[in-house]
């Protein structure tokens, strides 16, 4: 898409560039009137680019520490898909024992915490 003043520049850019040969490509260029284009065709056309450092992102949301309910969700997976394993071995008649994640994995608290009586106000 080229954008010109003149209307006799523009038909002579792509009469010129129609069928162009560019980086092994066929390039096809026509000449539009200004009543058929878009008006927002070259909206932010005069803008600079800005670049996202996209593996940066990535990075820092990969590297950020987990939260309780993450982590909680996180061992049920590991579980559950050794769970599966052990039972894909067994059925193929496999006498294989291994200590997995189920023997290292964190065990849910059975105790219940209250806050302190301390910084709790009383009426």
């Amino acid at each position: 898409v080229v954008s010109t003043q003149s209307t006799g520049v523009a038909k002579i850019v792509a009469n010129t560039m129609n069928d162009y040969i560019l980086c092994g490509r066929l390039l096809k260029c026509q000449y539009i009137p200004m009543s058929k284009v878009h008006k927002d065709t070259f909206k932010g056309a005069s803008r600079q680019f800005k670049k996202i450092d996209w593996q940066g992102r990535a990075r820092i949301e990969r590297n950020r520490v987990k939260t309780s309910e993450e982590q909680q969700k996180s061992v049920k997976r590991l579980l559950k898909k050794e769970k599966d394993r052990r039972r894909k071995i067994a059925a193929l008649g496999i006498d294989y024992d291994f200590p997995g994640y189920a023997a290292v994995a964190p065990k849910p608290s059975s105790k219940t915490t209250f806050p302190d009586d301390e910084d709790m106000e009383v009426a």
